[in-house]
């Protein structure tokens, strides 16, 4: 009997139709802000609870695959109040199209993203050509995209990719805008075992 697996390709096996489903509810229940920011990976929520209470003044978006940790931030989220911030249990790559207006994020945070470390997999790191055409479409002039990992071959690579794409470019750490959230969960743990911070 043949591999059926072999029929379809990641992409296809990834955008199941509950997260189109989620997400084309979301788009249809919520105005989102001129000004908004997006957290891609949001995990338990912890950064984007953060995010939203330093900056109330716009809109907050997380997306994470993971159904449980949704649960769980929305819940955090609605008992601290918060109104600005919201998250999306889908992937980013089907969130965007939907539901991010062209140069409508300010600020995009990618903290701490799973390295995918086997070479087949590797086409799966959010981090990849095809994923930041969608992505410069939806920032703004002057947007700021915001990476951090602890795993050193995979900011080599994110920083290779970004450096080639023409839609982004570095920005000299002199030139650094000042950091418009605190510590992650991860970052703060990844400190605390005195391990280098990358990108």
């Amino acid at each position: 009997m043949p591999d059926l697996d072999l029929r379809f390709d990641d992409i296809t096996e990834r955008f199941s139709s509950h997260q189109l489903e989620e997400v084309r509810a979301f788009a249809s229940t919520h105005a989102l802000p001129a000004d908004l920011m997006l957290e891609i990976g949001t995990n338990r929520g912890r950064f984007l609870k953060q995010l939203a209470l330093r900056h109330p003044e716009s809109g907050v978006v997380g997306v994470e695959l993971r159904h449980k940790y949704v649960t769980l931030a929305r819940r955090d989220l609605e008992d601290a109040k918060i109104t600005n911030a919201h998250i999306v249990s889908a992937d980013a790559a089907l969130l965007l199209p939907i539901a991010i207006d062209d140069g409508q994020l300010t600020d995009v945070f990618v903290l701490y993203p799973d390295p995918w470390w086997k070479k087949r997999h590797q086409k799966r790191r959010i981090i990849r050509p095809d994923f930041l055409d969608l992505l410069a479409r939806k920032m703004r002039s002057g947007a700021n995209l915001w990476i951090r990992t602890d795993v050193g071959p995979l900011a080599d690579a994110m920083r290779d990719t970004l450096t080639d794409h023409p839609g982004f470019e570095p920005i000299a750490p002199e030139d650094y805008p000042v950091a418009p959230f605190l510590r992650s969960r991860r970052e703060s743990k990844t400190i605390r075992a005195s391990r280098p911070v990358n990108i």
